[in-house]
């Protein structure tokens, strides 16, 4: 699936990943929205994947750059929790960067920092210290 404003399912998840379908399928991903709607992609994925009577686990990996919209977090994580108790499996695999932009390590997600307030005082944290997913890389 293909996602940002909106969700697009590129791939039924029930047919074969073959040769023919998979760089049908890659060249579909552009990375060039401007805004990513996480929480409706992840509840897209839940969608996609209600109908299967398959017992066994889903994996189901997300391709981002992992930038999220603060105030949907605690939603992220209610649904995190729900794939979990449908035996569905959701990796995060953060790509950051363009290989002809010229970015450094403090561009990176991993080094974002953004402030809160606790308490009515702010404070400086990690972006990913408050990350949503728990398997991610």
């Amino acid at each position: 699936a293909s996602f940002g404003e909106e969700m697009k399912l590129l791939h039924q998840f029930h047919q074969a990943f073959t040769s023919e379908s998979g760089p049908a399928l890659v060249s579909n991903f552009t990375f060039d929205q401007k805004r990513t709607r996480m929480a409706l992609c992840v509840e897209s994925a839940i969608a996609a994947l209600e109908g299967d009577t398959d017992s066994s686990m889903k994996l189901v990996f997300l391709i981002s750059d992992g930038r999220i919209e603060r105030d949907s977090r605690s939603k992220l994580r209610k649904l995190v929790r729900e794939m979990t108790e449908k035996n569905i499996l959701l990796v995060v695999i953060i790509v950051e960067g363009d290989a002809t932009a010229k970015k450094t390590n403090k561009d990176s997600i991993v080094n974002m920092k953004e402030v809160t307030f606790e308490n009515g005082k702010p404070k400086v944290k990690y972006f990913i210290e408050d990350y949503p997913f728990p398997y991610y890389m």
